[in-house]
């Protein structure tokens, strides 16, 4: 799945699905963000019972990384 780079500071992101202790799916994503990068200290919370799955995360992810700009 290409995701594009943080639009603020230029990290590498991903995205993948993992599931929490519980055995409850969630949809993760992550970068190692610069930490002067304002979304260094950003939870994600998706969850794909609330519609999300990975290429609608990467999709919106790529399309508000052009916002951003």
């Amino acid at each position: 799945m290409d995701l594009k780079p943080c639009p603020f500071c230029g990290c590498s992101m991903e995205v993948q699905e993992t599931k929490y202790p519980n055995g409850d799916p969630q949809i993760d994503m992550r970068g190692w963000h610069d930490e002067n990068c304002p979304l260094d200290a950003v939870l994600w919370c998706l969850y794909p019972e609330d519609g999300w799955t990975l290429e609608k995360v990467a999709e919106s992810w790529n399309r508000r990384w052009e916002e951003a700009r």
